[in-house]
């Protein structure tokens, strides 16, 4: 199973960001992802406008809210050979359409190759089981600003067990 810890470095991860739309955390999860996909490729095979559309495109089918103030914007691109993710904690949570209606202030930006279907589905699944934790949630939530080192390495420690 792969773990959120081996999707993320920690120049991918913002903490306590001030962000106020959906459309603005769209924005730094693409811009905090551009570097790793674009790194490698000819400029004029993708560029952080890809990301972004990307992940609005996907957006519009469906919020990828999962509730507790969480989301997973997502999408597939054909030019990464492994998924990578980046991740944001806001100061304040933004209106995502979520299924509880509370406002997100964790995402998880995640970006897999274009033919990684059950890889996909896993890592969602992952992520959906690893976000349901309260707890979980309340540490990561408790990163503040300049502590993406720290969210990094707490995110390395493994799971306790039940």
């Amino acid at each position: 199973m792969i773990e959120l810890s081996e999707l993320l470095e920690p120049s991918r991860i913002a903490c306590q960001c001030d962000i106020r739309s959906k459309k603005r955390a769209l924005q730094t999860l693409s811009e905090l992802l551009a570097p790793s996909v674009i790194e490698g490729l000819d400029e004029d095979e993708s560029s952080e406008m890809d990301i972004f559309d990307a992940l609005v495109t996907r957006e519009r089918l469906g919020s990828t809210a999962l509730g507790h103030g969480m989301a997973v914007p997502h999408s597939r691109m054909s030019h990464i050979e492994k998924p990578l993710a980046a991740m944001i904690t806001l100061s304040d949570g933004v209106d995502y359409e979520a299924p509880d209606g509370e406002p997100v202030d964790l995402l998880v930006g995640l970006l897999v190759p274009q033919n990684c279907n059950d890889e996909h589905l896993e890592i969602l699944a992952n992520l959906a089981r690893k976000f349901s934790d309260e707890y979980f949630r309340d540490e990561v939530r408790a990163f503040g600003l300049d502590q993406a080192e720290d969210l990094y390495e707490f995110l390395q420690q493994p799971a306790p067990a039940a």
